[in-house]
């Protein structure tokens, strides 16, 4: 089997509740005629071919319940564009980050699960948590939908001045085509979870006293 993934506009109905139908391989051609020979000559030999709707969604709201009883995590509320391959990434990131903050629950026989006390220590794990992962799947959404428009502009001065940065030699820190910035890469496969949670372990338990003051 061999996967290939191609872009093109949406046109799946606006107000369906499905991201994924099925295609035409047909009308997938037409939609490259005129590209290179040997992409029409790839394309003719699929079988099959779906449309799948790519979504942009950041929760800025809550992501956990009061009670400590479930969270949203993944594409749930921080589903992203592809352009950093890091959207399974950050969801496996999420349970790893979920998993060291339950790691430090109490566990002791004279704290009942269902105590008072236990049931502040979820709350505030669930609030580090969130904590955790907004900061971070933020920066993955936002640089996301910068490398959207900027692999994506049409012949003119913005794109005449995106091909001149990316003969800039050496590429500066911040540059804005995430793959020729030479501090994003440490920042997506650097990741230090449990460095992460300990950062606001700490600081979550600060902002829950001055709350109750």
């Amino acid at each position: 089997m061999f996967n290939m993934v191609l872009l093109v506009p949406d046109d799946i109905p606006e107000g369906s509740l499905a991201t994924t139908i099925e295609g035409n391989v047909e009308e997938m051609c037409a939609l490259f005629k005129g590209w290179d020979p040997r992409i029409q000559k790839l394309l003719k030999l699929c079988k099959s071919v779906q449309k799948w709707r790519l979504c942009i969604r950041f929760g800025d709201h809550h992501w956990t319940h009061p009670s400590g009883a479930w969270v949203m995590l993944g594409d749930a509320v921080h589903a992203t564009l592809p352009y950093l391959a890091s959207g399974a990434g950050m969801s496996f990131e999420d349970g790893a980050v979920l998993g060291e903050c339950l790691s430090r629950l109490p566990n002791s026989p004279d704290i009942a699960k269902h105590s008072p006390d236990f049931l502040d220590a979820k709350r505030h794990a669930l609030a580090v948590f969130e904590k955790c992962r907004k900061e971070r799947t933020r920066m993955v959404v936002d640089r996301g939908n910068v490398q959207q428009h900027l692999y994506h502009l049409h012949d003119g001065p913005e794109q005449q001045e995106r091909d001149r940065n990316m003969q800039m030699a050496p590429t500066p820190e911040g540059e804005a085509l995430a793959w020729r910035d030479p501090s994003l890469a440490p920042k997506l496969l650097g990741y230090d979870h449990i460095a992460d949670v300990d950062t606001h372990w700490g600081l979550q338990e600060d902002d829950a006293v001055e709350s109750r003051l």
